[in-house]
Order: C-alpha cells, then sequence, then structure tokens
C-alpha cells in the first residue's frame, strides 16, 4: 500500500510540471487575446479620430476657399482643440488668417459702426497671425510679417484703433528679411500711394511684385486699387503700362477696375493733359489696342462710337499724324453741331489747337 502512495505521489510530481506549463500557456493566450482586443479597439479608435479630423480639416479648408474664413478659422480652432500642437491645422489656419487679411472688408447695415465690427475680427485675426510668424522661419517669416503689417493698416484704416508707422515698420522689416516678397512689395507699394509717399517708389515695389509672378490676381489688385485714386501725375501712365502688360500677357482684368481705368485715363471731357499722359504711356499701336481692350462692353447708340473716335484722333494727334487727327475732329464737330457738350468742346479746343499749328 505504502509503495503505491509512493507511485502515486511520483506520477503527480511528474505530471504537475506539464500541468503548469498548460496553466501558463493558457494564461498566456489569454493574455495575448486580450491585447490583441485592445489593440484592434486602439486602432479602430485612432482611425475613427484620424477620419473625423480629415472630415474636418476638409470642411474647413472648403470653407477658406468659399471666403468663409472666420468660419474656416473656427474649425480649426476646433479641431486644435483636441491637438493643439498638430500642425496641418496651425499650417491652413495661418494661411486663412492671410487670405482673410487679403480680403478682408466688413460688411455693415445702417444702424452699425464698420469700426467697431472691424475690431473684434482684426483681434482674432492679428493672434493667428502673431502665433504663425513665431514659428515661421525664412520666406514664409516674411509672407507672415507683411500680413501682419497689412492688418495694422486696416487696423488703422477700418477699425480706426492706429494712428502711426506699425504697418510700415512690418512692411519693411518682411522686405528686410526677404527683399522679393511678393506680398511685402505689392502691400508696401498700395500702402504708400494710400498715404501719398513717393510714387516712384511704390511704382518700384509694385513692379517687383509683378515681376515674381507669384499672386498674381492680388498683386494687380494692390496695383490698380493704389493706381486709380491718387490724382497725381504720372499714375495714369503707370495704370495703362499696367493694363497694357496684362492684355499681352491675357490676364483678366475685373470689369469694374476696367470702368474707373476708363473714366481716370480716358475721358472724353476734362483736362488734355491726363489723356495725352495715358496715351503716351505706351507705343500709340499698343495704346489703342489696350483702350479697346479695355472699352470691349459694346453699348447701344453712337456715344460710344464718338468716344472712340475722339481717342483715336488724340492718338493721331500724338504720333504726329495731324492733318489726319484734324480731320477726324473736324467730322466729330459736324455730327456734334447739334449735340452741345462738355465734348463738343474738348472736340472744338483739339481742331482749334491743331489749325494754329
Amino acid at each position: 500500500m505504502e509503495k503505491e502512495l509512493q507511485n502515486a505521489e511520483l506520477r503527480v510530481k511528474k505530471a504537475w510540471p506539464s500541468v503548469m506549463s498548460w496553466v501558463g500557456s493558457t494564461s498566456a493566450l489569454i493574455g495575448l487575446f486580450v491585447s490583441i482586443a485592445g489593440g484592434v479597439t486602439w486602432f479602430v479608435a485612432r482611425h475613427k479620430k484620424q477620419t473625423e479630423r480629415q472630415s474636418k480639416m476638409a470642411l474647413a479648408e472648403a470653407q477658406a476657399t468659399q471666403g468663409e474664413y472666420q468660419a474656416s478659422i473656427k474649425s480649426y480652432a476646433d479641431i486644435l482643440s483636441g491637438d493643439p500642437l498638430y500642425r496641418p491645422a496651425l499650417d491652413q489656419q495661418l494661411n486663412a488668417a492671410m487670405r482673410w487679411t487679403e480680403d478682408f472688408h466688413v460688411v455693415t447695415r445702417a444702424d452699425q459702426n464698420s469700426a467697431e465690427l472691424a475690431a473684434p475680427a482684426l483681434d482674432q485675426i492679428f493672434a493667428i497671425l502673431d502665433a504663425g510668424h513665431i514659428r515661421s522661419k525664412g520666406s514664409e517669416a516674411a509672407d507672415v510679417q507683411a500680413h501682419i503689417g497689412w492688418a495694422h493698416w486696416l487696423n488703422e484704416k477700418i477699425a480706426n484703433r492706429e494712428f502711426d508707422s506699425v504697418a510700415e515698420q512690418n512692411l519693411r522689416a518682411a522686405l528686410g528679411a526677404d527683399p522679393q516678397n511678393v506680398y511685402a512689395n505689392a502691400m508696401l507699394g498700395n500702402w504708400m500711394l494710400q498715404k501719398g509717399r513717393s510714387l516712384n517708389e511704390a511704382i518700384q515695389h509694385l513692379n517687383i511684385a509683378v515681376s515674381t509672378g507669384k499672386e498674381r490676381p492680388l498683386v494687380r489688385r494692390m496695383q490698380f486699387g493704389g493706381l486709380i485714386y491718387p490724382d497725381r501725375k504720372g499714375a495714369r501712365a503707370e495704370m495703362i503700362r499696367a493694363a497694357n502688360d496684362m492684355r499681352k500677357t491675357g490676364e483678366a482684368l475685373d470689369e469694374g477696375y476696367k470702368s474707373r481705368i476708363l473714366s481716370s485715363c480716358f475721358s472724353p471731357v476734362g483736362d488734355h493733359e491726363r489723356l495725352k499722359e495715358s496715351l503716351s504711356a505706351v507705343p500709340p499701336d499698343e495704346a489703342w489696342k489696350t483702350y479697346l481692350w479695355l472699352d470691349d462692353k459694346v453699348q447701344d447708340g453712337q456715344a460710344q462710337t464718338m468716344v472712340h473716335d475722339f481717342i483715336y484722333a488724340n492718338l493721331l494727334e500724338l504720333s504726329g499724324k495731324r492733318q489726319e487727327s484734324l480731320q477726324k475732329f473736324r467730322l466729330l464737330q459736324r455730327v456734334l453741331k447739334s449735340q452741345p457738350g462738355s465734348m463738343k468742346d474738348s472736340v472744338d479746343a483739339a481742331a482749334a489747337r491743331l489749325a494754329q499749328e
């Protein structure tokens, strides 16, 4: 009996390692399954989070593309609330803020104050631009600083909160970092024209911006937006040179700008010297093509034809073809004989001027 007990004990001892090995293997398998399940849960959660973030990024980008800059910035802020260091959202939010700065305007009702509406929006822009400037380097930092300068100009012009040279300081600092920077040159050129500063320097900056070939629609808005309003000698000639360049390169020009250029540079009434400056800005054949390109909207009646004839007669005069010019003016005199007015006065003055020479 004792021997049988000893044999049974021996068998148990021999089997025990196998039992423990089985238990250990089972525990390991359970642990593995738990780990896999946890990993799958983490992967599914991570994939869901990435999908949601991508969807929010797409929405924010679409809003910026549609010009809904404030909504776009808020959408990026929602993304960053969960991950403040997510660089794609930071960069795209900065880009939306810069685009908003370029296209900043305030729509008000009769009972609203534009300055009061502009101020909080500009504060929002400043916060994003300032943070973006800190983390940017090289030409990107110059891009941001140029927009900071332009935002300061908006803060002065629209929000009425600045009365010093902060805008100019930032724009020139951006040029110091990147002399060919398209934003700094275009914005500084426009700012100088609005402020009545040196016309030659302003034109130089605008021409540099054009020569970069970048951001062409913005550059042209800055160029014409600055040149159209000041009544200064040389501004009209520069407008015609810019319009002529656009015509030759196939660039589109907003109809509003075309109309304002025509009234500013090619008016058939008023100071003859202004028309002379405009028509002399480029070679005669190019001046005529550019004029027709600007006045490409067909109108009913004889008014448009008579204005065209008047402009062409002046162009003949400036080209040295005085007899041909005089004949054109005398034809116009006969047409306008029974239509007294400012244009008739301009035609009579031109005919008298040529007849005396």
